[in-house]
């Protein structure tokens, strides 16, 4: 199977443009057959479009979630536009189109025409209470960053896969493999016995909270809390914030920010037993993970003491600790490479586009994007990590081979075991204390 990552000599690109070149729209071009079947965690993509799986999506219901989209991005002939209704933070508007842009390269002609409303804050927005009755047939299909069981937003791959300018985070399949030559870096068996989290305390409560279970003279609760001030890692050239150098600790923590966080699969890849605390949110690829295979589950009410307790849990169930540790690595290399984020990608864009019930047409205002306009308006990381996680060419073989939906008797199974395991840790804490 082919990388998805630019060659050593990249791809050249003509800045003499003054608008995108014309490209040719790719008919009919023969893929050789997948025999891959896709992660399992592909079937939420049927879930996630159930709400208009009877009804299909209307021009009406796309553009009545614009005054909460922050960008509509519309997909005609393989060519991409950009319509932006508010201020994205940062660069990540700019690298969910480049990674679509990627997309369409690798598989090209083979997406139908889309219209997409995107939020690109923190909080899915699509509330479930706001969509009871009649109004059920009216839902604005929004793609997001993450989902929870109250809200209808679509999760699509966050903007990090492509990179992260800012913080000095580098494109996912570069940095997939320096995390798992990190791991090896430390044994587990000689990491630090405790429980290590490292990031922003001031995005949301639960990090706030979080800073209450640091070790202290008065306690030695296992765990090891560092603030993170990133205007002063920034000013320090991110020396201290290297990824593929924390996986130096047993067990490392799992917080919510404002909402889902995009450390998680950071987190989950380094070898360490991953502690969650209870979350709200969930990300495309994280409803399928499980507690006490690939995580520890920690009670968000009582996080202290629960942390505590997986913390002297690992110490005395070594092998076990180190198994969640590994299954949850391993979980991330191998389910979340970046030729599945695509495939992911493509199953989703490909049966959304397959819902609506009309053209796709170019919205007024919107501006042509292509690989040209985007690359030679770069400067700095922004311009390096285009050119790094820019897609070599044309796949040779076609996406992975999607799941059928889960069924309800399935699924139901699915969400009573993740319970009955989270259950079964309480327990033990009870029992302990």
């Amino acid at each position: 199977m082919p990388s998805t990552r630019s060659s050593t000599s990249p791809v050249k690109i003509n800045c003499n443009f003054t608008t995108c070149p014309a490209h040719d729209q790719v008919t009919n071009r023969t893929f050789g057959s997948s025999s891959e079947e896709c992660p399992e965690y592909f079937k939420w993509i049927h879930e996630d479009l159930s709400p208009w799986k009877d009804t299909g999506i209307t021009l009406e219901m796309v553009e009545s979630a614009d005054k909460l989209a922050y960008i509509r991005i519309v997909v005609v002939k393989g060519r991409v536009y950009l319509k932006k209704f508010k201020w994205v933070f940062q660069t990540r508007d700019v690298f969910n189109i480049w990674g679509i842009l990627q997309l369409l390269r690798l598989y090209p002609g083979e997406l139908p025409d889309l219209d997409i409303m995107f939020e690109c804050g923190d909080m899915p927005v699509i509330k479930k209470s706001d969509y009871q009755g009649s109004e059920a047939a009216k839902i604005p299909p929004m793609f997001h960053y993450c989902g929870s069981d109250s809200t209808f937003d679509i999760t699509f791959p966050d903007w990090s896969f492509w990179g992260w300018p800012e913080l000095q985070i580098q494109p996912w399949e570069t940095l997939k493999e320096e995390l798992e030559e990190g791991n090896h870096k430390v044994k587990w068996k000689d990491r630090v016995p405790y429980a290590y989290w490292k990031g922003n305390i001031w995005t949301g409560h639960v990090r706030q909270d979080l800073v209450k279970c640091n070790v202290s003279e008065k306690q030695d609760s296992g765990t090891l809390i560092y603030h993170v001030d990133w205007q002063h890692e920034e000013q320090m050239r991110f020396k201290h914030t290297n990824l593929a150098s924390q996986c130096t600790h047993r067990y490392k923590i799992y917080a919510e920010g404002n909402a889902w966080s995009v450390s998680e699969k950071y987190i989950v890849a380094c070898d360490s037993m991953s502690l969650l605390i209870t979350p709200d949110y969930y990300d495309f690829f994280t409803r399928s993970l499980i507690p006490t295979i690939h995580y520890w589950p920690v009670r968000k009410n009582d996080k202290c003491r629960s942390i505590t307790f997986a913390v002297n849990w690992g110490n005395n169930h070594t092998q076990e600790a180190q198994e969640i540790g590994k299954a949850g690595s391993k979980f991330i290399q191998e389910e979340l490479k970046m030729k599945h984020v695509y495939d992911y990608m493509f199953h989703l864009l490909y049966r959304y586009g397959k819902l609506l019930k009309y053209q796709p047409t170019v919205p007024e205002g919107a501006a042509e994007m292509c690989l040209e306009s985007m690359v030679c308006g770069g400067r700095g990381l922004e311009k390096t990590y285009m050119f790094d996680s820019m897609v070599k060419g044309p796949s040779d073989s076609s996406p992975c081979i999607m799941h059928e939906p889960f069924d309800s008797a399935t699924l139901q199974a699915l969400i009573e075991r993740k319970a009955s395991l989270t259950k079964q840790v309480e327990k033990w804490e009870a029992g302990e204390n």
